[in-house]
């Protein structure tokens, strides 16, 4: 298998034509590329190119989409529910962020997509946080960790992946990671609530996506996606987890200008991550990491273990 399986390459529905969208369908998977993730589609569309890429690839898949509020938020027709943080104060919270869960997980099965980028479990801690918000189910750890997990459950159930984000934390910024790199100078101990939702979730999650923020107290001066001190030492050996790591998206000012001596896809691979997520440049970001495994037996490890745990969920 080829480094292309490491990647999840974006279909813009809301920026590209049809036609365009399927001459880049057919270039990522002559690259062998992973699969793909959508935004912004009209729903019948995106169920039409779905199926034309399941039909013509000749293995499984990720098809994948931001579902935090429903299959309705990135494609267009299905359900959108409440944020998180509204359906937390739902009298009947647990029983809503399951029905959102559920009907997330239908709707986008029904169109073949196998995999939610969902739900958020960093906590709505910082006023001026320009990221997180209302997408947290809250300020309480042991409340976002408990309806999460119900998110969790639900969606899984019915046969779609969930991936918990944005690890270990993103609630605690006051920058944007889309822009630049948000450094978060809070002690360990303050850090431990903010772990507490992935530490709840980590045996059962599929997987869990990093954050492009720095976080000195765990070892982590630069994005947590470039350093294995969070994502091996902490989230697979201290909190056992064992299913995917997944960036998040790598055209990011908050991890793209961070990676020294490589590229961030190769520096993302070494650093703990199984799956890369919406590299700038598909075919450069392959061939850097087909260049660095060549090079390095240590990253050709990596290429292998993220590759087999790729084929074990």
């Amino acid at each position: 298998m080829s480094a292309g399986r490491l990647f999840l390459e974006a279909l813009r529905l809301d920026f590209d034509s049809i036609d365009d969208l399927r001459r880049r369908i057919d270039a990522a998977l002559e690259l062998d590329v992973g699969g793909f993730i959508f935004f912004g589609a009209d729903a019948d569309a995106a169920g039409l190119l779905a199926g034309e890429i399941l039909a013509s690839a000749d293995r499984p898949l990720w098809l994948a989409a931001d579902l935090e509020r429903g299959a309705g938020q990135h494609l267009r027709g299905l359900t959108t529910f409440p944020p998180p943080g509204a359906l937390a104060h739902h009298p009947a919270a647990d029983e809503a962020v399951r029905i959102a869960a559920r009907s997330t997980a239908l709707e986008a099965s029904a169109l073949g997509l196998n995999l939610a980028l969902a739900p958020v479990l960093d906590l709505d801690v910082e006023a001026v946080n320009p990221i997180v918000g209302t997408r947290s189910f809250g300020p309480e750890p042991a409340r976002v960790a408990s309806l999460g997990g119900a998110w969790i459950e639900a969606c899984q159930a019915e046969g779609v992946a969930a991936c918990a984000k944005h690890f270990p934390g993103h609630g605690r910024t006051t920058a944007d990671s889309h822009a630049e790199l948000p450094v978060v100078d809070a002690l360990r101990e303050t850090l431990e609530a903010d772990l507490t939702p992935f530490r709840a979730v980590a045996g059962e999650v599929a997987c869990v996506m990093s954050a492009h923020v720095a976080y000195p107290a765990l070892g982590a001066g630069g994005p947590a996606t470039l350093e294995s001190a969070v994502l091996v030492d902490l989230l697979r050996g201290d909190m056992g987890f064992e299913g995917l790591v997944l960036t998040d998206a790598l055209n990011m000012s908050g991890v793209r200008e961070q990676a020294e001596a490589q590229s961030p896809e190769v520096a993302a691979l070494s650093a703990g991550c199984d799956v890369l997520l919406y590299p700038p440049d598909l075919a450069e970001a392959i061939a850097a990491v087909e260049k660095a495994t060549a090079a390095s037996e240590v990253v050709a490890g990596r290429l292998t273990e993220s590759l087999a745990r790729g084929e074990q969920a």
